[in-house]
């Protein structure tokens, strides 16, 4: 994450703009306020390019959070930009019209700074990220034109992170199937390295993830682990099979975006890639089934 990260911030309580200011401008970041939807939509048209995240209240005058938030996905220049949502409403169906709308980061009023702190590293992290990928993308070559199938084993994150961008450009919209590196990575994470969901946020929380992955590649019981990924390709579609060596888990839950995960920091992968392909459990969980249309 880059401490020089500019963040808009709309929020009409005067105490709680200052409160939240405060905070983030202590953290490190750059801050923008707004005091209504209307406000914050001016400034976005006049900064185009300006921010890496924006924190809006659901409920302003002028201009609500929500439908400000409709208006940034319609956006080609702003669609990217991850939005937090401020909520004084934990009502699933509420909470499901905010997914709907392309929100996946909540904070529920009134918050702990901590939590503020994390969520918005954590939307901050996954900009970040997703912008590396998609310039990569961008740059790299496409080693897989010719390819009809083949067989692939990796065990770290930055080998499964290599193979999902050959496997992304192989495709007529790598933007959509770069997707398929949230699976790769949840094999190694959670199949091969046995880290728990609860874990992993805690690991983040204090800014120990990598190292913690990095130390459990590292073990002697982990070494000879791998994940297999088998690819089959036709003219209509590239079919993707990855397995890992892990114990499997509960995948339903995670294929779409639980209401009671969005106030977490992480845990949107998944639902994310199967909004963009087919994904298919199989057997125990560990071994999922990708398919992504390669013909209009």
């Amino acid at each position: 994450m880059d401490m020089k990260d500019t963040l808009l911030l709309a929020e009409d309580d005067e105490a709680l703009r200052l409160l939240i200011a405060s905070i983030l401008e202590g953290e490190g970041f750059n801050l923008v306020t707004a005091v209504d939807g209307r406000d914050a939509q001016s400034i976005l048209l006049q900064n185009p390019n300006r921010f890496s995240a924006i924190l809006l209240d659901w409920e302003m005058p002028n201009m609500t959070g929500i439908n400000l938030l409709r208006w940034m996905k319609e956006e080609p220049q702003f669609e990217n930009i991850p939005v937090i949502m401020e909520t004084v409403m934990r009502e699933p169906e509420q909470i499901r019209e905010g997914i709907d709308a392309g929100a996946f980061y909540y904070l529920t009023k009134p918050f702990e700074q901590q939590l503020l702190v994390s969520i918005v590293k954590a939307a901050l992290n996954d900009f970040h990220y997703k912008e590396s990928l998609t310039k990569r993308l961008k740059e790299s070559e496409n080693p897989f034109r010719g390819l009809v199938e083949g067989t692939f084993r990796f065990r770290s994150l930055e080998d499964g992170e290599l193979l999902a961008l050959w496997l992304a450009n192989a495709c007529p919209c790598p933007e959509q199937a770069i997707e398929i590196n949230e699976i790769l990575s949840n094999a190694v994470e959670h199949g091969n390295l046995g880290i728990t969901y609860d874990e992993k946020s805690a690991l983040i929380t204090k800014g120990e993830w990598i190292s913690e992955v990095e130390q459990r590649l590292a073990l002697e019981k982990n070494t000879k682990k791998y994940v297999e990924v088998c690819i089959e390709r036709s003219p209509e579609q590239l079919i993707v099979y990855v397995e890992d060596q892990g114990p499997g888990f509960d995948f339903r839950k995670y294929l779409a975006f639980d209401e009671a995960r969005v106030f977490h920091n992480h845990g949107r992968g998944i639902a994310i890639a199967s909004s963009s392909m087919k994904l298919e459990y199989l057997d125990k969980g560990n071994r999922v089934r990708i398919t992504v249309p390669l013909s209009s």
